[in-house]
């Protein structure tokens, strides 16, 4: 009778398995299973991301990376679950998506920073910088956009049958929130204030974690700080005379010219500057002979 009790407690706990419960672990456990296979795996944060954007960074990946979209709860069991990416999981905070790649976390990084877009404002969102409406002429004609380039806080004005902006307008202070007529205004305006794209939170190559800030690498920057480090390294090779492969004949060089040198000074022989002695004795030859001329030129006046 116990048993058959103890059989029934456990038919009833399956039982209260939901499905929802049992699709999620399956998708986390495949998410699990295909991160094994990825060289790179990225963490993206998409919060507020245009879903064109997105489907765009795809399409241009496609056959390079693979984007995997689930709940955020579904990729912090998979990522918890996986011997790589686990350092991501403690960083999901925002609605995100893992990307799979044999790119290098900086190959990826830099894709997504280059693929940035201008994107309109939303009604609610916060200015990052001040919005500023440029001066100048519009392609809007005289009527009710007037009216709403003006309600926005836009120094509009008509002249020769067209709207213009009369000076610099500002119609949004950073740190403040986008009110909907200004949304508007700017979209007649086609003013796009926003860069949207896909930001890489953090990537796990190959065991090692890599944090954005890391990634953010100016290339123009680095070229010159390395070509500086380049003069700097090898300046010092040569005064604490350092052999590389680099510096060798310039070191060869200048070992040669000072060996010459305080050979000629101490008036040692030696085959590798005889040369250069014979041409100094001859040159004092010559100078002593044009003394020795001139004496004998005084003394036979």
């Amino acid at each position: 009778m116990i048993m058959t009790k103890m059989k029934g407690s456990k038919r009833a706990q399956a039982k209260k398995i939901r499905p929802g419960i049992v699709r999620k672990q399956a998708q986390a456990q495949k998410i699990t299973d295909a991160i094994k296979g990825a060289k790179t795996v990225a963490l993206i944060d998409v919060r507020a991301l245009p879903d064109r954007l997105l489907q765009a960074a795809r399409k241009q990946l496609r056959g390079k990376a693979v984007f995997l979209m689930a709940k955020n709860t579904v990729l912090h069991r998979a990522l918890e679950s996986s011997k790589k990416g686990k350092d991501l999981a403690d960083r999901i905070r925002v609605p995100s998506v893992l990307v799979l790649t044999d790119l290098t976390a900086y190959q990826l990084f830099r894709h997504f920073k280059l693929s940035r877009a201008k994107v309109a404002a939303k009604p609610g969102q916060i200015a990052d910088v001040d919005i500023v409406v440029k001066e100048g002429e519009t392609d809007l004609p005289p009527g009710p956009a007037l009216s709403e380039l003006k309600g926005a806080g836009i120094n509009a004005q008509i002249k020769a049958g067209k709207i213009v902006v009369a000076k610099d307008s500002v119609v949004a202070k950073a740190g403040a929130k986008i009110p909907d007529a200004v949304c508007k205004a700017l979209q007649k305006l086609n003013v796009l204030p926003f860069m949207a794209g896909l930001t890489m939170v953090a990537a796990e190559e190959e065991g090692r974690l890599f944090e954005a800030q890391i990634l953010d690498i100016d290339e123009e920057v680095l070229k010159t700080d390395l070509g500086l480090s380049l003069g700097l390294a090898y300046s010092m090779s040569i005064h604490c005379a350092y052999p590389t492969g680099d510096n060798r004949v310039q070191l060869l060089s200048s070992a040669l010219a000072q060996a010459r040198a305080l050979a000629s000074e101490s008036g040692a022989y030696s085959p590798a500057h005889m040369e250069s002695l014979l041409a100094s004795a001859v040159r004092l030859q010559s100078a002593l002979e044009g003394k020795a001329g001139a004496s004998a030129a005084e003394k036979s006046s």
